[in-house]
């Protein structure tokens, strides 16, 4: 802009003073200053007479338009100088807690990142130069020295806790931060560490024990929770026995109901419209829909020729229809109460394994099978399958959705699989549980986590992001009396809580052994998990249910909360 000045003098000592903006037409500083698209300031009255009368400006001899007039902001130097010195002590006062730890443990990671890229020299010159430019503006806005020297720092004792997670997952986490598309990747992968390590441990709150008098060993085969807080357990019993697992208040928690079977209980499913009514299906392969509350069976389906292994599950968004898939029939049958005889029934390219819905769709399926492939189905096209997912190696046994468009696998190749759903594409491969030829569970825990168990008789925690289980909770046997959580020959990076080891390391590598974990064939393994509430029940294949509840790590939230 141009702008009168008033001369104070350039004698020799003198500092000469800042100009003064002054209005272009009546050359007095400009009251309510206003800016024509050419920025010569005026006056607003000066300004709105100009356009009365339609005389341009007195300048430049541009035309005023009202259009294009910025009122009352005054841009001259001085004034966009204290506006920045005014953003820039607002952007202080506004980094909170949060955002604080998010950019430290960017920060340390990226001190990691560093670190390792030195060591590659000449062939990671282009990606150690993003990093180190990256780490130079984060100690800056920390006012962080430590870590803007080229040799590695120790690792501050908040984030060395997860350090071992953060490097198991390491590959992933770098992968991430390379390919991320924000502005801000520290940001980026700050907040993929802060959520994805959120959890760090899980604590024990009690024990189910299905084993009685009639029976002198119980398998349980699966575990099914209902939004009211009840746990339903099938197995090698003739009951299927109701617990409420989050309202005990003694170490043994007993069943507040045993509904009489008659039989082996494969799978059960609580209907989430009406939390009263189980779905069972059994060995003598029918399904059965039970009301707890009445203890009585209200409806029996049969249909599936054969079927010990009988999987179920409600129609979401049309709680009078559910689905079974049974294993030796090969088909997925469609059942609506009030009916006699399925409405509908799905033919599978080869034996089914089990079935799950698609959240917030009555129409779309997802089955596994025998052929080691997944498949998906539309109900109102149930002529052949939308699509087939091909990559596991051996049979998946367990199926659940994180969301409505991320579908979880687990197969006995000793692999967790994520599949986008719509376009049958397999995102990402989890390992580091153990699982050859029998059923570990599979349970989502949250929107980005989802547990599993192992043949090492250990529970795996998963992120959607991450390869690497990023908690390991070993449980201990439920009949060796030898296995210690305090024996100093166990990994001692593992920590002990209670009766059983939290090994808070990012995984458990697909071999045990290379943890350092003895493999010992007695311990049993882990047959079924869900989560319930806030309680996360375990089942040991010799008939114990382990109660825990996951902890956040409070050295990761301790100042957020």
């Amino acid at each position: 802009a141009v702008v009168s000045t008033q001369s104070t003098g350039t004698g020799a000592g003198v500092t000469p003073s800042k100009p003064t903006p002054t209005c272009q037409v009546c050359l007095h500083p400009p009251h309510h200053p206003t800016y024509p698209s050419c920025q010569h300031v005026m006056c607003e009255d000066c300004c709105n007479t100009a356009l009365k009368l339609g005389v341009p400006c007195s300048v430049c001899r541009q035309e005023i338009r009202p259009e294009s007039l910025v009122r009352g902001v005054d841009t001259s130097l001085g004034a966009l100088e204290r506006e920045l010195e005014r953003l820039k002590r607002m952007k202080v006062q506004l980094l909170s807690s949060k955002e604080r730890e998010i950019k430290k443990m960017s920060l340390e990671f990226l001190s990691e990142c560093r670190d390792q890229k030195l060591l590659k020299l000449k062939k990671l010159k282009t990606e150690l130069s993003v990093v180190q430019s990256e780490i130079t503006a984060l100690a800056r806005d920390l006012g962080d020295t430590n870590h803007a020297e080229t040799e590695p720092a120790d690792l501050d004792q908040h984030i060395s806790a997860n350090y071992a997670n953060i490097l198991k997952n390491f590959p992933d986490l770098e992968d991430n931060y390379f390919t991320s598309t924000k502005t801000s990747k520290h940001g980026s992968i700050g907040e993929l560490i802060y959520k994805a390590f959120k959890y760090g441990s899980l604590g024990d709150t009690g024990e189910i024990d299905m084993a009685d008098s009639r029976a002198t060993k119980v398998y349980v085969y699966g575990m099914s929770g209902s939004s009211t807080g009840l746990l339903s357990v099938t197995g090698t019993l003739d009951t299927v026995n109701i617990y409420r697992p989050e309202d005990n208040l003694l170490p043994v928690v007993y069943p507040v109901t045993k509904l009489p079977a008659g039989c082996y209980t494969w799978s059960s499913a609580w209907n989430p419209s009406s939390p009263a009514l189980l779905a069972v299906g059994d060995y003598k392969s029918q399904v059965r829909v039970w009301d707890v509350r009445a203890h009585v069976a209200t409806q029996t389906f049969t249909g599936h020729v054969s079927s010990k292994y009988l999987n179920v599950a409600w129609s979401p968004g049309r709680p009078q229809q559910l689905v079974s898939a049974g294993f030796d029939s090969a088909s997925v049958k469609v059942w609506r109460l009030g009916e006699q005889g399925s409405v509908l029934s799905v033919r599978v390219p080869d034996k089914p394994l089990m079935v799950r819905c698609k959240p917030g769709s009555p129409f779309h399926l997802a089955v596994s099978s025998v052929d080691r492939n997944l498949y998906s189905f539309d109900l109102r096209r149930p002529d052949k399958p939308l699509a087939g997912f091909s990559g596991h190696s051996k049979s998946a046994f367990q199926l659940c959705f994180l969301n409505s468009k991320t579908l979880i696998s687990a197969a006995v190749d000793g692999t967790l699989k994520q599949w986008h759903y719509d376009k049958g594409q397999c995102v990402r491969t989890h390992r580091g549980h153990l699982n050859t030829v029998k059923f570990i569970g599979l349970e989502v825990v949250d929107e980005e986590h989802v547990m599993c168990g192992s043949e090492d008789n250990s529970l795996m925690l998963y992120h959607q992001a991450l390869s690497k289980p990023v908690l390991v909770h070993r449980l201990r046997s439920c009949e060796d009396s030898e296995y210690s959580p305090a024996d100093p020959s166990r990994d001692a990076g593992e920590r002990q809580t209670g009766d059983h080891q939290q090994v808070n390391t990012a995984a458990a590598a697909a071999n045990s052994e290379d943890q350092g974990y003895p493999r010992r064939e007695d311990q049993g393994h882990i047959s079924a998990v869900v989560k319930v509430g806030e309680v996360v029940c375990a089942a040991h294949e010799k008939g114990k249910v382990r109660l825990m509840r996951l902890e956040e790590d409070k050295r990761i939230i301790g100042e957020l909360n």
